[in-house]
């Protein structure tokens, strides 16, 4: 006789059915979907700087990838990195492919960059015609740094019946701001009005614009001034000059100084000369090294001179600031911000402006 299992018996709690839920008053509101919002934001100074030297290797890979995406700004960024081998390889022909791109979309930063590979040879041949038509496309997009390149241009090609154009090229690049193009703007344009070129000579003018520039820091406009100044006898404010030209400028600016200071009969000029070398000798280059012992050997500085230039391991390498070979975080994020600084911050306003617009961004060189 077959044997039936009997049914088990289900417990109490899961044989009553669930309780029927109470209608939610919301179910016929249709929720909107969430969005990601991005939008471009200014940063400080001091938030870039905290950026960039947390993470410079992000930083310049999130500046890759926004120029690949197309962001103009940032392909100026990118090309420059390339181009001086900030955190990147050095690559100055990639770099003016960089520039290239960016001026091909008509942008006077691009135009700009692109006339100073011509004119430096950075990445391809030197030519001084491209660097100038170049030149000509940013200055007429009121671009400062094409009209100051422009204006310079012009002026090295020795045709005298340029000079007209150069010097009001320098007089609107001066009178339109402080930035640092328009202090060498103002610098070119006082020399312009020492020696009267396209102008009759106008030393009034010359030494305002030589002061207005010294005073907002450029280097050559302090040095002119404190050649005026000591030429008329005023020898302590030459020295002051001198003293702050020197060391607060960079190597490159000291390297073209120095022969210039040293050439002089003055002793107090030559000291400041034997300054510059010291300094620009404490990077530890074999060829600048050379170049102050030789300053240093020449028979015309003073016992004094040579005993206080003979002490470049009083003077900090990086001119009072910590020591890059023994703080190379420091060194990273100023290395960084000093180069990428203003440029980043000038692509943060220009992409802020398109999104809002959207939505309703010295003589020694002439």
């Amino acid at each position: 006789m077959p044997i039936h299992p009997q049914p088990r018996a289900v417990p109490e709690r899961l044989s009553k059915k669930p309780a029927k839920r109470p209608a939610s008053p919301y179910a016929s509101v249709a929720l909107p979907r969430p969005l990601l919002q991005i939008r471009a934001q200014r940063l400080t100074q001091a938030q870039l700087r905290d950026l960039l030297v947390g993470n410079p290797h992000d930083a310049t890979q999130w500046i890759k990838a926004a120029a690949e995406a197309d962001i103009i700004p940032a392909q100026i960024v990118w090309g420059q990195l390339l181009l001086d081998g900030m955190r990147v390889a050095r690559d100055p022909a990639a770099a003016f492919v960089w520039f290239e791109r960016a001026a091909q979309s008509g942008d006077p930063d691009g135009q700009n960059m692109v006339g100073r590979c011509y004119e430096q040879g950075w990445g391809v041949e030197p030519d001084p015609k491209l660097a100038t038509e170049f030149f000509e496309l940013a200055a007429a997009a009121g671009h400062v740094w094409g009209q100051v390149n422009l204006g310079q241009m012009l002026m090295r090609g020795g045709n005298p019946a340029d000079r007209p154009r150069s010097f009001e090229l320098f007089r609107a690049a001066a009178e339109g701001g402080i930035s640092k193009a328009n202090l060498k703007a103002m610098n070119s344009l006082a020399r312009f009005l020492e020696e009267g070129w396209a102008v009759p000579a106008n030393p009034r003018g010359a030494l305002y614009w030589y002061s207005r520039a010294a005073a907002l820091g450029d280097h050559w406009a302090q040095y002119n001034l404190a050649t005026i100044l000591h030429a008329r006898g005023d020898l302590a404010g030459a020295d002051v000059l001198l003293e702050r030209a020197v060391s607060g400028s960079d190597n490159g600016f000291r390297r073209r100084i120095a022969p210039l200071l040293l050439a002089r009969g003055e002793l107090a000029l030559r000291r400041h000369g034997l300054e510059a070398l010291r300094r620009v000798a404490a990077s530890g280059s074999p060829a600048d090294v050379q170049a102050y012992a030789s300053a240093l050997g020449d028979s015309s500085a003073t016992p004094s001179d040579l005993e206080d230039a003979r002490r470049p391991s009083e003077l900090p390498a990086t001119d009072g600031r910590p020591d890059s070979r023994s703080c190379p975080q420091a060194s990273i994020g100023r290395g960084l911000v000093g180069y990428l600084g203003g440029r980043i911050a000038a692509m943060s306003r220009r992409i802020a402006r398109l999104s809002n617009s959207t939505s309703s961004c010295s003589k020694g060189t002439l």
